[in-house]
């Protein structure tokens, strides 16, 4: 009877091996090698022209903050006078002052349009970073190649090299296949309402339902995929949500002289504390697990193994992603203190005590379940937990990676970055193009820069050779 089980523990194991090892042999087939072309055809003075976008200090400072309409009022002369042919040939409409759509007919209208996204609004700069940037930040400085200031990446660059590559197929009298829509929003910094959240439902009031929607996001990586020794172009298929989590603590305070055992603070703090100690359940979405797939190829056999059999090594795999921030956030909801309150005077204790928590949700979940996990998480009657709503966002649908508009993108990159390797994405943060998500065919997120500078911190910058690349992006989804 032993020698049985014995004999029935050694077959179940060959039969386990054999299928690792069948599984991991499948999955190591390697990307092939597309062949790219070289960017020609561009303007010298596209540089130039973002250098003075990054001038105009067109800065949302926050949803219920005014902007400075002169700056935004500025950048629209500066288009205006930049791309005469853009506003000469192509129909504008304006949203909300700031806001532009541009139509540029094609010649079958029977075909579902393109929609082509930027933003032109940026974040502020604080003002004790100011000091720490190498040029000034809203100086637009062009040194050594190199395109410098607040907006280089996020996201002029973008909107730049939109109408760059729209102006030099206008003059000459290029006309698409299909109608190409240019937007172009000027709040997506703070909820992008204003904004695309606007010209979004003109879209849709006149039943206009693009097959495509494109918005920056994903980019060019040559940092995070070391062992691949290829760059990695990474193209979102869809978005993170978004939600603000208000914590409010209320004990009566008093003399700093005489403190209570517990304050509003003391009770706010091991709050945070205790949020932050635990992370929701970590899931692989489909477009993770692909982007681990294509990229998987130059791992380990053992890394090879642990991909191709998630059914068994799931868990090992995740406890290795969640070692850095940036794969973690690929397969976490996370959540993180942005704002802390309290106090009016170093002698008096605090009465109140408040924090603001900003979480990305993981596809698969909801804001409810965020509250649900911070409560549970604190487990205070003290501590009370609200959500905000006026910049929520459920994590979107997804784009298939199947779908002919990533196949479009995917081989269009192939051809402007040598020896890529091209994968879907899931972006982390939020984008005006969330606002399509419900009516469009494809949705996608993709920048052709390379590992983005700067982005939302100091020293923001941007190649030339990246925004050259951009602009030839641009114009041969264009032409295609």
């Amino acid at each position: 009877m032993i020698k049985r089980i014995i004999y029935f523990l050694l077959f179940a194991l060959v039969v386990l091996a054999g299928i690792l090892v069948t599984n991991t042999i499948r999955f190591s087939e390697a990307i092939a090698i597309h062949e790219s072309v070289p960017v020609s055809g561009i303007s010298d003075s596209a540089a130039t022209h973002l250098s003075k976008a990054i001038q105009i200090k067109t800065i949302s400072f926050g949803d219920t903050l005014a902007i400075d309409t002169t700056e935004f009022t500025k950048f629209r002369g500066f288009m205006e006078s930049t791309y005469p042919l853009l506003h000469q040939k192509l129909d504008r409409q304006v949203f909300n002052q700031f806001s532009y759509v541009f139509t540029w007919k094609g010649k079958d209208t029977l075909k579902n349009p393109y929609v082509l996204m930027a933003h032109t609004d940026v974040v502020p700069v604080e003002a004790v970073a100011e000091s720490k940037w190498q040029h000034p930040s809203f100086s637009g400085l062009i040194t050594n190649d190199t395109i410098w200031g607040r907006g280089a990446v996020d996201d002029k660059a973008a909107a730049i090299g939109i109408m760059e590559a729209v102006e030099q197929l206008l003059k000459e009298n290029y006309i698409p296949e299909r109608t190409i829509y240019l937007c172009f929003g000027h709040d997506e910094e703070v909820s992008g309402k204003r904004g695309a959240g606007t010209f979004s439902k003109w879209f849709k009031t006149n039943n206009i339902k693009p097959a495509l929607v494109l918005d920056e996001g994903g980019q060019i990586d040559l940092q995070h995929f070391k062992n691949v020794k290829r760059p990695v172009a990474v193209i979102a298929t869809g978005e993170k949500g978004y939600v603000n989590i208000d914590l409010t603590v209320e004990i009566p305070g008093g003399h700093s002289s005489i403190p209570i055992p517990e304050t509003a603070i003391d009770v706010l703090n091991k709050s945070i504390v205790k949020i932050r100690e635990h992370q929701m359940t970590a899931d692989i979405t489909p477009a993770i697990y692909e982007l681990l797939k294509r990229t998987g190829q130059s791992e380990s056999f053992i890394s090879r193994m642990a991909l191709s059999n998630l059914w068994l090594f799931k868990g090992m795999l995740i406890k290795q992603l969640e070692k850095s921030k940036e794969t973690n956030a690929l397969i976490h909801t996370t959540l993180v203190p942005t704002i802390v309150k309290a106090g009016i005077k170093d002698n008096v204790i605090p009465t109140v005590a408040k924090a603001t928590f900003n979480s990305r949700i993981l596809p698969g979940q909801s804001s409810d379940d965020v509250v649900n996990f911070v409560k549970k998480a604190i487990n205070d009657e003290r501590v009370v937990v609200k959500k905000q709503t006026i910049s929520l966002m459920e994590p979107s649908s997804a784009t298939s990676f199947s779908s002919p508009a990533f196949k479009k993108i995917e081989a269009i990159t192939y051809k402007v970055v040598p020896n890529a390797v091209v994968s879907p994405f899931l972006m982390v943060g939020a984008t005006d193009s969330r606002y399509f998500r419900g009516f469009s065919e494809a949705v996608l997120n993709f920048s052709a820069m390379q590992d983005a500078k700067g982005f939302h911190g100091i020293d923001e910058r941007i190649g030339v050779t990246d925004l050259h690349r951009m602009i030839f992006f641009y114009q041969l989804l264009i032409k295609e």
